[in-house]
């Protein structure tokens, strides 16, 4: 299969207009103008995923991220308890980014996502992340550096979390 070779998402109109919505609300869209978007479009994939349905589970061995167009999400992650019962770390909704970490780093993934709503999103498979990084370098960068300060807001916060604990 050629990673590269994506359909024209921008031109959805389900997509294109709510990808430029985010550009200056959203962290993975910090920096980036309407041709940046343009250009990750033939990166991502559209997908649809119906309320309740679960998009990707902790521990599976995937390496995506994806950007919620429509919808929303649950985060779950499995306790310590000898049943290991799911704990919600977060719901969230259009212009998020989830999954970066299986992305970056590769599987397993550290959580369960599930939809609570019908959910429409973009996704970014390694492989056309790889091609990216190979065909389009300072799109890359610019990416990237959105999803380095993505994942650095989100270990802020949970460094503030985790200090009312200790």
């Amino acid at each position: 299969m050629d990673y590269c070779a994506g359909e024209d998402l921008y031109h959805n109109p389900d997509v294109g207009p709510k990808l430029l919505e985010m550009l200056d609300s959203s962290t993975w869209a910090k920096h980036l103008s309407e041709d940046d978007i343009k250009g990750l479009c033939r990166y991502f994939r559209l997908e649809h995923h119906p309320k309740d349905s679960i998009i990707f589970e902790e521990g599976a061995a995937e390496d995506s991220m994806a950007i919620i167009l429509t919808g929303a999400i649950e985060i779950t992650k499995r306790d310590a308890t000898p049943d290991h019962r799911p704990k919600c770390l977060v719901r969230i909704g259009p212009g998020r980014a989830f999954g970066e970490l299986a992305l970056i780093e590769g599987p397993p993934r550290s959580a369960t996502a599930r939809a609570i709503e019908d959910v429409s999103m973009l996704v970014l498979t390694r492989p056309s992340f790889d091609c990216l990084c190979a065909k389009e370098q300072p799109l890359a960068l610019k990416f990237v550096l959105n999803i380095a300060r993505l994942i650095s807001f989100r270990l802020r916060n949970t460094s503030v979390k985790l200090v009312e604990y200790l």
